[in-house]
């Protein structure tokens, strides 16, 4: 193998050259070829012109930029928000026109690169710019021409320039046409149709117009100047127009000629077969089948799968981060589904639905409904659903997510983590109306939204990011005007917040689930009903650092909720999930660049119960002398008086500008407070037990592990409740004997040996707390950490400092500071108080996360014990 290229590629990116689409690109060493497919006929991505030639535009940033290759070397970038082309320029030498510095472009072939937080390090334009425009609407409705941008500025920052679209009244972005090898753009410019395609002869550039009859003056933009229009009176006449874009920088427009609309041609005919599913090697309660992706395909397209739904008759589409959607055929089946493309080009999606049998993407440039318009099976028609909302060109501003809702409406989660200045609709849930073009904010104060919606009962819920103004991974229930508290890192504690925090439904321990993903409901979608068994009628929370499902248990009174972890060990990310209409199952699907404990960068699997008998509770919940649990089976009336198989404690988190909280006692001191298990009774149907408490109280975290009293079971569970009042119940009426509950003090509960700190306890704790995921240990037996990406400066960016040969080694700080000799003092420092001394190269505002405290997490002989595991962690 002829290594050379590849070692020239990361001699480039380690001098800091500007990697760029292709030459750069294509020299590293990787199984796929280009990010950008040279016979699509566009691709949509950020672009930042703001220093692109002598004399640039100085705000010539396009957050949802279509990118239209012209032929012989010619670009153009269309703003559809401002519908403007923002620039027109010519690919250099080698050929090369658009560095790959977005979150997806840049870890298309270098897996787990991520793009700096900010707006800073973004795609640029490479090449001799032949024109580029102001930061202003390219289009006119009137006699009169708007010079200035007329958008509303909302909560945005001075100097945002992601602002959304142009008022509906001005123009709006109608969608993309494949038509032939090409594709035309179409838009409204005061209520009238203008199509529009870019092509080039020699040194020119051509934009040709098809303008439909109009009634009212318009105007389209043409050059950069004040007075560069194309003003088009009045007519009952569709006419022709065509604008001349000299490489010199003049400009002509001349009558064109009328457009052939040739139908777009079969790109992607060929399906992909793939493999069997690869089932799981023990039966457990709840399993996963592995199902394998179209990875080796003809295209040589990396499949990063980031979201999927399922047509009525069990046809899947699926949605990859690099702008590809895919039908696949068979997923329920056990000898492979066949793969068929059906659309490319799209800007970072994270989410796609299903409506009506139109495939609905959420990506940056907004919601795109994709048709087959000639029934050739790919789409050829790009329609915008809505981009009425505005999109940043903040790296971390993700598509989040979205529902499509029954009434053509949706939900939006727009995020709020920023590396920059705040946009207009950072951290909220929006609801967009029917039509697309208008939304109301439904609720903010969030970081990293995933949603879940349930048809049957109107239900919207959210999961969060821990981070900053976020101490653990919450659930929420996202009603109307309520605020959930995130603010951004850059103001520390200086934050007034506009409202009062409303609190979790639910808060998940970040050692059991540090990065929230979306929620779905299991219910009877289809012909063959939920085959789901004791998940049935459940809400699923999907885990990703952790991948991992759970389940959510709400209480309509909001007094409380409950989480119970079901099924872990996905060896990929998970960020969402569908159920099947043909099979009754739930299917689970994501990617990964950011750290998590999977091994794989993506992958499709099918949940479904196992061989072994759930005993998954059916409800519960707490009371001011303890807990209820009720199962759909009868427990054991002599296992269930042995009180050896309960414990108890709980804990409240601090909800401050601090990258998430330790756990602290009720009375604020660091820790955790046990609650002995004092009694323990069965209904008379023997299918509830109530568990006797003393001292019951609200807590944000009330975890309760106990071995089931039934003969079969050995395994050992936990349930996380959230505790936000606490009602007395009848239990008589509940089916017990009496309202009775022994709470007599018990003293043959407390004591215990004491556990002796081990490096091998450390390696354990590492494992199950999740510090593996940032951190190199370089022991053989564990998943190694996301490998270093590479800056835009050049430099190598990690999530977490590695551990191989941290004891004793000398470290600088971000503050300057520097320590001689990295000792057991400092290292307990790090994992208690983490954000007293952070080592240089790894602040927040590089990796774009935060190490949370483990202080009240880890015992003492935990923190002991990984401690000795460092120790024993020499470079070799």
């Amino acid at each position: 193998m002829n290594r050379l290229p590849f070692l020239i590629a990361l001699a480039l990116v380690a001098s800091g050259y500007a990697t760029a689409q292709e030459k750069a690109h294509l020299a590293l060493g990787s199984p796929f070829a280009s990010y950008v497919e040279k016979e699509f006929p566009f691709f949509t991505q950020t672009v930042d012109a703001r220093a692109f030639g002598e004399t640039p535009e100085k705000e010539n940033l396009t957050p949802r930029g279509i990118i239209v290759p012209a032929g012989n070397g010619f670009y153009g970038c269309f703003d559809p928000d401002l519908l403007r082309w923002a620039l027109f320029w010519k690919e250099n030498a080698d050929g090369e026109y658009l560095t790959m510095s977005g979150m997806g472009t840049g870890s298309y072939r270098l897996p787990n690169r991520k793009a700096a937080p900010g707006q800073k390090e973004l795609p640029l334009p490479l090449g001799t710019p032949v024109l580029a425009m102001p930061l202003r609407p390219g289009v006119s409705a009137g006699e009169r021409r708007v010079q200035d941008d007329p958008r509303d500025r909302g909560n945005a920052e001075e100097g945002e320039l992601g602002l959304g679209p142009v008022p509906v009244a001005m123009g709006r972005f109608e969608g993309l046409r494949l038509v032939g090898d090409g594709v035309q753009i179409e838009y409204t410019v005061g209520g009238t149709l203008v199509k529009e395609r870019l092509s080039s002869e020699g040194d020119d550039v051509f934009r040709d117009l098809e303008i439909a009859a109009h009634e009212s003056p318009i105007q389209i933009r043409t050059g950069a100047g004040d007075d560069d229009w194309l003003a088009l009176a009045s007519t009952n006449k569709t006419t022709h127009h065509r604008i001349f874009l000299s490489s010199n920088g003049k400009i002509a427009v001349k009558e064109g000629a009328p457009s052939t609309n040739t139908a777009s041609r079969t790109r992607w005919p060929d399906p992909v077969k793939t493999a069997a599913a690869v089932f799981p090697a023990k039966d457990a309660a709840w399993v996963f089948d592995d199902l394998p992706l179209p990875v080796p395909n003809p295209w040589k397209r990396n499949v990063r799968v980031a979201d999927l739904g399922f047509f009525p008759d069990g046809r899947a589409a699926l949605v990859t981060f690099d702008g590809d959607v895919w039908i696949a055929k068979g997923l329920e089946r056990n000898d492979g589904a066949e793969w068929s493309r059906y659309a490319s080009g799209l800007h970072e999606p994270q989410n796609l639905a299903i409506r009506d049998d139109v495939v609905y993407v959420f990506d940056r440039n907004g919601i795109v409904a994709l048709h087959d318009t000639d029934g050739n099976g790919e789409a050829d028609w790009y329609e915008n659903a809505s981009n009425s909302f505005a999109q940043s060109a903040e790296t971390r501003q993700y598509a989040n997510d979205f529902i499509a809702l029954p009434d053509g409406g949706f939900y939006v989660a727009l995020g709020g983590q920023i590396g920059g200045t705040i946009g207009k609709l950072n951290g909220t849930v929006i609801r967009i109306a029917p039509d697309g073009d208008s939304y109301e904010v439904v609720a903010t104060g969030f970081r990293q939204p995933y949603l879940g919606y349930d048809a049957e009962t109107g239900i919207l819920t959210a999961s969060d990011q821990q981070g900053n103004w976020k101490p653990a991974t919450p659930i929420y229930r996202v009603e109307e005007g309520r605020y959930f508290g995130f603010q951004p890192e850059k103001f520390k504690d200086k934050v007034t917040h506009p409202a009062t925090i409303s609190p979790a439904e639910v808060w998940i321990p970040h050692f059991i689930n540090q990065s929230g993903a979306g929620q779905v409901w299991i219910r009877d979608n289809g012909k063959q009903g939920s085959k789901m068994g004791e998940l049935s009628e459940s809400l699923v929370h999907i885990g990703y650092n952790r991948p991992e499902i759970f389940k959510i248990y709400l209480d309509e009174k909001g007094e409380q909720g409950a989480v119970m972890p079901l099924l872990s060990g996905f060896p990929a990310g998970l960020l969402n999930g569908r159920m099947n209409p043909i099979d009754g199952r739930l299917y689970v699907t994501g990617f990964q660049i950011f750290g998590s404990s999977g091994s794989r960068i993506s992958g499709v699997f099918r949940v479904r119960p196992g061989g072994v008998k759930a005993w998954l509770p059916r409800e519960i919940r707490a009371e001011s002398r303890g807990i209820l649990l009720t199962f759909d089976a009868p427990l054991s009336p002599e296992l269930a008086a042995e009180l050896g198989r309960y414990s108890a404690d709980r804990w409240n988190y601090k909800q401050t500008h601090e990258y998430g909280s330790g756990n602290y006692r009720l009375d604020g001191e660091p820790g955790q407070e046990p609650l002995p298990v004092l009694s323990a009774k069965l209904s008379k149907d023997a299918r509830s037990l109530f568990l006797g408490l003393a001292d019951m109280k609200a807590a944000h975290t009330l975890r309760l592990t106990y071995r089931l009293p039934a003969p079969e079971v050995a395994t050992v569970e936990n349930v996380y409740l959230t505790i936000h009042r606490v009602p007395t119940l009848d239990l008589a009426k509940l089916g017990f004997a009496d309202n009775e509950v022994d709470l007599t003090p018990r003293t043959d509960l407390t004591g215990g040996a004491t556990v002796e700190p081990t490096a091998a306890l450390g390696k354990e704790v590492a494992i199950r707390y999740g510090c593996i995921a940032c951190h190199a240990t370089g022991d053989p037996g564990i998943p190694a950490p996301p490998a270093p990406a590479t800056n835009g400066d050049g430099s190598k960016v990690a999530v977490g400092p590695p551990w191989i040969g941290a004891w004793g080694a000398s470290r600088i700080f971000s503050d300057g500071s520097e320590i001689k000799k990295i000792d057991e003092a400092y290292l307990r420092e790090s994992i208690l108080d983490p954000a007293r001394r952070v080592m240089q190269g790894y602040e927040m505002e590089r990796t774009g996360v935060g190490m949370p405290s483990f202080l009240g997490v880890l015992k003492d002989h935990e923190i002991e014990s990984v401690i000795l595991f460092i120790k024993v962690l020499k470079k070799k």
